[in-house]
């Protein structure tokens, strides 16, 4: 027994190794693959001030000189990683404009500048990609976002190639599925570090995309010749010099993939004593202006982070080494508030806010919610907005539909062993992947992030949590329907007065091509019994501006009857019609389907 329960430990912290290097993400791009992606004169000018290139960009400027700009230029044009791009064929500017705009990716992207802007600023403003991509390469980042070149053994600390593989005889292949070093047989990093997820995009469209972003640049942009970056004397000093930045703590460089944080550890920064905290030259002038505080060093020190070697003379290695960030003022406000909170308490754990119940699920959700910007999409709570709310094109009339789900109540409106599914291939189907498993006809469609099972487990408990729903989840037991009831409500779903697949999917493409709602075949998988009823009870309650009709059932004594008219087979039922119609829902067949088809005349 004992050995049995060791072995299933050991499983689980295989599983759980598996999910780690899944989930771990870099802030900023990988720098490996630059010698495919970029072009090579783009990269000293974004060394110099990215700010002014892309504005609100979260990649800080450095205090670097034009000799230290050319020697980190070399080294990470020199170290990245090589590899065959497929030449890929010219796309379609247009199609892949309509696309850029509607498939998703303003979620987190934005396009425009200035008072033009438009989109999420969870991820680049991509109004100048064109200057300083290669075609092929966005290609296939658009197309998959989490292909990498080589694979990475963190056991080894390298980047493996086609020659690690041959001398096992194993073939060059590493994916979800095959995460195994072929060394040793430790865990891989197989994807790209980023957040970025896959929209199933077809070559097409992924071309189409592309060649849209290549059109986006600025008419009279121009880089001086790089050719400096491939000299082999800059690289070692370019080396040192992305060491002492820290340039890895936020991207992936080859040769540095276990570099360590460079900053002071911020946890207790708080309680540090005000004699600690050092105002330079500055202290008389802090003092006698009143900022002589914890709170007036941070906010001086993310305003201007070189501001207290102000007046020194100091060699370029010991200079302050903290970027500028860019900080607005609120953001400046909400760091320095975060700063003075971070101390060490001398107050009992007991009373700190530990809970081991639902409250620590919905800690645990928002920290992958927001790591993968769920909001961009989606309502997850009362009062917020998500991109969508704010983009022209969905102030549209005939574009209000297209937005993508709320989720506010989401919890209790799925089953959570079907949204496990959903959340691992939302496609709801490994070969047809081109399309929005649920809602089909939405434009914008639920990307594939590739969750950690980990991942996957605390959204699901997020969303129950949310919604006050008990765990573990046992689903509703329905009584089964009597020929007599399925009959009365199939002559329901297809009468007139309840015309349900005038706008519902049903899985006949013809009929789909124009619907406009969900495929409530699919309900008994997807969907819990009671939210169920209470949607159909009233949707504008539930969702305001729900194109769902609301009023379809009134209240007949301690039962809900349907408002307009009934079939015939209706007379004498006393039971509730509400019930009746959900029931059949959930004990759909594909038979029922069939005859529900049939009888619509579909």
């Amino acid at each position: 027994m004992r050995t049995t329960g060791i072995d299933a430990k050991v499983e689980q912290l295989d599983m759980r190794s598996k999910s780690l290097v899944r989930e771990v993400k870099k802030v900023g791009p990988s720098l490996k693959e630059v010698r495919m992606k970029l072009k090579k004169e783009w990269i000293p000018v974004w060394l110099k001030d990215p700010h002014n290139w892309r504005e609100g960009t979260k990649m800080p400027t450095f205090r670097l000189d034009d000799a230290d700009i050319k020697a980190i230029s070399a080294f990470i044009w020199q170290s990245g990683v090589t590899g065959q791009l497929p030449q890929q064929k010219p796309g379609d500017p247009v199609k892949g404009k309509e696309a850029f705009e509607t498939r998703g990716c303003m979620a987190c992207h934005s396009m425009g500048e200035g008072g033009q802007k438009q989109g999420g600023t969870f991820a680049a403003n991509l109004s100048r990609e064109g200057e300083k991509a290669n075609y092929d390469y966005i290609v296939r980042w658009v197309h998959n976002p989490r292909q990498r070149t080589l694979p990475y053994c963190a056991y080894e600390k390298k980047d493996l190639t086609a020659e690690d593989y041959a001398k096992h005889n194993l073939p060059f292949v590493f994916d979800l599925e095959h995460t195994k070093c072929p060394n040793d047989g430790h865990e891989l990093q197989v994807q790209q570090m980023t957040p970025m997820p896959s929209l199933r995009l077809t070559e097409d469209e992924a071309r189409d995309i592309a060649s849209y972003l290549m059109t986006r640049k600025h008419d009279n942009a121009t880089y001086q010749d790089a050719s400096f970056m491939d000299d082999p004397a800059l690289k070692n000093t370019g080396l040192s010099l992305v060491r002492f930045y820290g340039c890895a703590g936020c991207h992936e460089i080859s040769g540095l993939e276990e570099e360590q944080r460079i900053g002071t550890e911020l946890t207790k920064e708080g309680s540090k004593p005000i004699e600690r905290l050092d105002f330079a030259l500055l202290g008389h002038q802090a003092e006698e202006e009143g900022w002589e505080t914890h709170k007036g060093f941070f906010e001086h020190k993310l305003a201007d982070p070189a501001i207290y070697d102000k007046g020194k003379e100091k060699a370029k290695q010991d200079r302050l080494k903290m970027p500028n960030f860019n900080f607005s003022k609120p953001d400046i406000d909400a760091v320095t508030t975060f700063l003075e909170g971070s101390v060490d308490s001398t107050m009992p754990a007991r009373y700190f806010f530990a809970p081991a119940d639902q409250r620590q699920d919905i800690i645990e959700g928002w920290w992958v919610v927001r790591k993968y910007n769920c909001m961009g999409c989606h309502r997850v709570h009362v009062g917020q907005t998500t991109i969508f709310d704010t983009m022209t094109r969905y102030q549209d009339p005939d574009w209000l539909e297209q937005k993508p789900p709320t989720l506010i109540g989401e919890g209790a409106r799925v089953n959570p062993d079907w949204l496990m599914g959903f959340l691992n291939n939302p496609a709801l189907s490994d070969k047809d992947t081109d399309r929005d498993g649920v809602r089909r006809y939405l434009h914008a469609r639920m990307p594939t992030f590739s969750f950690s099972d980990g991942e996957i487990r605390k959204i699901v408990r997020f969303f129950q949590a949310l919604s006050s729903q008990s765990a573990p989840f046992i689903a509703q037991q329905l009584d089964p329907l009597t020929d007599q009831e399925r009959t009365m409500a199939r002559q329901l779903f297809t009468s007139q007065g309840a015309p349900c697949l005038k706008c519902h999917m049903t899985g006949d493409a013809k009929h789909d091509a124009k619907a406009t709602a969900p495929n409530f075949t699919v309900a008994k998988e997807r969907l819990q019994p009671g939210w169920t009823k209470r949607w159909i009870l009233d949707p504008a309650m539930m969702s305001p501006g729900t194109a769902m009709p609301s009023g379809l059932f009134r209240k007949d004594g301690d039962r809900w009857v349907f408002a307009g008219p009934t079939p015939a087979s209706f007379n004498g039922y006393t039971k509730d019609h509400a019930d009746l119609l959900v029931r059949y829902m959930f004990q759909f067949t594909p038979e029922e389907l069939n005859r529900l088809r049939a009888s619509a005349g579909n």
